[in-house]
C-alpha cells in the first residue's frame, strides 16, 4: 500500500507510464480464530461441526478523498461468505459498508472485518472457505481473497435413493462404541442408532422423514409395533444430507430367550420413498 501524498502518486506514474496510478484496493492480514479477535488457529487445526468459526480481515489500499481542514472520506463495501467444498453456502453472506472520515492521524488506519459461522452440525469432512469480496466505491477498485480452513464431520456415504446406514446396537444410550454381539438380558433395553439418507430435499433444503418398527419373534410373529416411532423434518438453510435416528425397546422380564428381530421401516414423505431394513439381537 503506497504511503505518499496524491499528487507524487500521479506524478511518478506519469512518469513511469503516462497514465494515472489510481490506488488498489487490497485484503491483508485474513485470519481465523476460535473465539472473536482470539488467538490464530494453526495451519493444520480443524473444526469440527457445530463450532463457530471466527475470521478476521483487513482493507489497504483504499482511496481517500479530501474533504475540508484535512480531512478525507473512504467508502467501502464488501461480503462475506462460507462455503464448503461443493461451494455451498453454510449460511447467508454478509454484507455491509464501510462509510467514515479520516483525519490526518488515521492515514495508517486499516478498516476491520470480523465475521462468524457455525458449521452445520452434520456438515462432511474437507476444505471450505471463507470468501471475502470488497469494493473501494470512491476508485471502483475491487479484491477478492480466500480464507481455507478444515472440517473434521462424521461421514455418511451418500446415496441416490433413501437408504439406511450405519445401523448398530448398543448398550446404553450414551454409548459411543457399538456392540460386538447384539445379545440382551429380558428385562434390559435394546438401543440402537442409524443414520438415514438418500431422501429428497423440498423447497428451503426442507426434508421429512419418519420412521417406524415392528418387533418379530423367533417364529416370525409380530410382538411389537410402532407404525410411526418417529418423525425427523426440518428446513435448514444448509442441506442436511443425512439424518441420524434412534430407537429403544423394553424387554419384558419374561420374555423367552431366542433371536429377534427388528423390521426398520422409513418413510421419505417428500420424495416418496420407502426403505425397509432388518436387524437381528438375542435374547440370552
Amino acid at each position: 500500500m503506497f504511503r505518499f501524498p496524491a499528487v507524487l502518486l500521479v506524478l511518478a506514474a506519469t512518469t513511469a507510464s503516462g497514465a494515472t496510478d489510481l490506488p488498489k484496493l487490497g485484503i491483508e492480514h485474513a485470519m481465523l480464530h476460535q473465539s472473536e479477535d482470539g488467538p490464530i488457529v494453526p495451519g493444520d487445526f480443524q473444526f469440527a461441526p457445530g463450532e463457530i468459526v471466527y475470521f478476521s480481515c483487513q482493507l489497504g489500499g483504499y482511496k481517500k478523498v479530501e474533504k475540508e481542514y484535512d480531512q478525507w472520506e473512504i467508502l467501502l463495501s464488501y461480503s462475506v461468505e462460507a462455503r464448503d467444498g461443493r461451494g455451498v453456502l453454510l449460511a447467508p453472506a454478509q454484507n455491509d459498508k464501510i462509510a467514515t472520515t479520516l483525519a490526518p492521524e488515521d492515514k495508517e488506519w486499516m478498516p476491520k472485518i470480523r465475521f462468524s459461522v457455525v458449521v452445520p452440525p452434520f456438515a462432511e469432512s474437507g476444505e471450505y472457505q471463507v470468501v471475502v469480496k470488497a469494493k473501494d466505491e470512491k476508485s471502483g477498485s475491487e479484491a477478492e481473497g480466500k480464507t481455507v480452513f478444515t472440517v473434521h464431520g462424521r461421514d455418511v456415504p451418500a446415496s441416490d435413493k433413501l437408504v439406511v446406514r450405519n445401523f448398530h446396537f448398543l448398550r446404553s444410550e450414551e454409548d459411543q462404541q457399538p456392540l460386538e454381539v447384539a445379545a440382551y438380558r429380558p428385562g434390559e433395553m435394546v438401543w440402537a442408532r442409524f443414520d438415514m439418507t438418500g431422501y429428497k430435499l423440498g423447497e428451503k433444503n426442507r426434508f421429512d422423514v419418519e420412521y417406524g418398527i415392528t418387533v418379530l419373534r423367533p417364529d416370525g410373529e409380530t410382538t411389537y409395533s410402532q407404525p410411526k416411532a418417529a418423525e425427523e423434518k426440518s428446513e435448514p438453510f444448509y442441506p442436511q444430507r443425512y439424518t441420524p435416528g434412534v430407537l429403544s425397546l423394553s424387554l419384558p422380564k419374561d420374555l423367552k430367550v431366542g433371536q429377534y428381530t427388528i423390521v426398520l421401516a422409513v418413510r421419505d414423505n417428500i420424495g416418496g420413498q420407502t426403505y425397509e431394513q432388518r436387524e437381528t439381537f438375542s435374547v440370552e
